[in-house]
């Protein structure tokens, strides 16, 4: 179940970073500065590496994706008004579902 709800974490992240996108065009007059395209698709990528990691059960790259996510620009986002809140809130939801799996794959080995 915490898989499934890392994957839906990180495929909404990856449109939440693609509406980024559209917005910055659209505020910018199509012209926006060259670093809001590079970080959202670097940052779409991450999303991406995290859902995939968790339908592999592969825990420690989700808390991975969700920190690296969070710190630099999932924290700086929460700050602004409207749709560009979710990415830091989904950031560290993932993050969080990250620790739970890692914590519950530790259960596991242990009883084996």
């Amino acid at each position: 179940m915490l898989r499934v709800a890392a994957a839906l974490c990180a495929l909404t992240l990856v449109f939440q970073w693609i509406r980024f996108l559209q917005e910055v065009f659209t505020i910018a007059s199509g012209m926006p500065a060259a670093g809001a395209f590079v970080v959202a698709l670097v940052f779409t990528g991450l999303a991406l590496s995290g859902g995939v990691a968790a339908v592999r059960d592969m825990p420690i790259v989700v808390v991975l994706a969700g920190g690296l996510s969070l710190i630099p620009v999932g924290l700086y986002l929460m700050l602004f008004p409207g749709p560009t809140r979710w990415i830091g809130l989904l950031d560290a939801g993932m993050l969080v579902i990250g620790v739970a799996l890692v914590r519950a794959d530790r259960v596991r080995q242990d009883e084996n």
